[in-house]
């Protein structure tokens, strides 16, 4: 895929290149511009590279900028094993493109020349810029193709997502205006930030991994990530609340640790063990530092499906209570299927079960996920919907000095719309979004909340 072509194939796409150069650039004055280009082509094809860089070379005394020069010498350096001096070469003949196709071949070559100096990630972003410019879905197919092959040979892998969201309930506040506990004859009040407040959520998350060791059952891999979500307050909800910033909203994880995954053969299940650790910071301050281990195991299915489970147990110590602990044991399990036209049908089921220092805060709980993927585009739209159910029961509730009879239970139900624009996408990133509807019920009115925002973010479409 990736090795030289014919030579001929070769000249003809210098041939290509070069028509698309702009007509005022000077040559050698026997030669008309467009003869001397199909002499550049010609020298290539009957393997004559040094008659093909002294034309390239002229082209470059009267015009430095000349793409279609640069891109044929990014071929001679190449083909003399010179992939410094091809790599550069190829870079400018991308820099001073005059039309996409010359963008596209450009790219694609600094792609090829990327992967044969075993750059995989230089590799995976000419690919990307070459995609932006391909002049057909033919070739958009091809590229993705390529970019997913040398993803899987990279050791070092990165995930950015990044996202807008104007919500009715940044602070996961109440709908009510009354604090009512079920069994208790006494109402309070919820006032300030206790209540729902509008505003704006800015969410960015990042996360790399890099395989540092690899035999043919198995891998290990260093993983790390770091999110944050910030908040600004809309008019109303500063009226609302007029003591709360959008910065008391704030939350942040940095998170990193050693992943190990191993197969006894090819047919068997892939199994993997982690141990990570990490500190959150909430409003802007340190809130917390943890530590997690992890195990799970995933299995491909025969037709089309796949089958993963995932047990973590979480450590959790406050920065400014050094001597609790609390602990955090999970349970998930993932089931996916493509359906016959394509379509992709996934479920997962989660269980968890918190220990708190504080008995107030010890819960447990589940959720159940039911996510319907399509296929075929809408249009030009990629459409996805997911609906989700989660319960969660705190035994030992309590609401200042009163006790909540039986604990606290909290039902949530939430659907989502998920749209991808796929004729806005730009270097293989599609702009994304997603429309979310949240509602949660609650035997104490502090927790009945109800939530509507659109996600506005960038995600990768392949």
């Amino acid at each position: 895929m990736w090795r030289t072509k014919a030579t001929a194939l070769i000249a003809h796409a210098v041939f290509l290149f070069a028509a698309g150069a702009a007509q005022s650039q000077g040559v050698p004055p026997v030669l008309t511009k467009i003869q001397a280009r199909e002499l550049m082509a010609h020298a290539l094809r009957t393997d004559q590279p040094k008659a093909a860089a002294q034309i390239a070379h002229a082209f470059l005394r009267e015009d430095g900028k000349d793409p279609s020069a640069h891109y044929a010498l990014a071929m001679v350096h190449a083909r003399s094993g010179n992939i410094d001096a091809a790599r550069k070469s190829s870079r400018l003949a991308f820099r001073y493109s005059q039309s996409d196709v010359q963008s596209y071949m450009s790219a694609s070559l600094s792609a090829r020349l990327a992967y044969q100096d075993r750059s995989l990630t230089w590799a995976q972003y000419w690919l990307r810029r070459a995609h932006s410019d391909a002049p057909n879905d033919v070739q958009r197919r091809i590229v993705e193709r390529d970019f997913k092959r040398i993803r899987n040979q990279n050791p070092f892998r990165f995930w950015i997502d990044t996202s807008v969201a104007p919500s009715s309930n940044v602070n996961n506040g109440s709908v009510s205006r009354y604090m009512i506990i079920d069994g208790v004859p006494v109402i309070g009040v919820n006032v300030g930030d206790a209540m729902a407040l509008s505003g704006i959520e800015a969410m960015f998350n990042a996360r790399f991994s890099y395989r540092f060791h690899e035999t043919e059952t198995s891998e290990t891999r260093a993983i790390g990530r770091y999110f944050t979500r910030q908040v600004s307050l809309s008019d109303e909800a500063k009226q609302t609340a007029p003591g709360a910033r959008g910065s008391d909203y704030a939350y942040s994880l940095l998170e990193g640790g050693v992943r190990h995954a191993f197969r006894t053969s090819k047919e068997t299940p892939v199994w993997s063990v982690g141990a990570i650790v990490g500190r959150a910071w909430y409003a802007g301050d340190p809130s917390y530092d943890l530590a997690r281990l992890e195990g799970g195991v995933g299995k491909q299915l025969s037709g089309n499906k796949s089958l993963s489970i995932l047990a973590k147990r979480e450590w959790r110590r406050d920065t400014d209570a050094p001597n609790g602990t609390d602990v955090f044991s999970g349970l998930s399990f993932g089931f996916s299927q493509e359906l016959p036209r394509g379509d992709t049908l996934s479920t997962h089921l989660s269980l968890y079960h918190t220990e708190d220092s504080n008995p107030v805060f010890t819960s447990r709980g589940g959720s159940a996920n039911l996510r319907y993927s399509f296929a075929k585009p809408l249009g030009n739209i990629q459409i996805s919907t997911s609906l989700n159910v989660g319960y969660s029961d705190y035994p030992d509730y309590r609401v200042g000095f009163i006790p909540v009879p039986g604990g606290r239970q909290d039902l949530s139900i939430a659907g989502e719309v998920d749209l991808s624009f796929l004729n806005m996408q730009y270097a293989g990133f599609a702009p994304t979004m997603t429309l979310r509807a949240l509602q949660t019920d609650s035997n104490v009115s502090r927790f009945d909340t109800r939530q509507l925002s659109v996600n506005i973010g960038i995600r990768s479409s392949f």
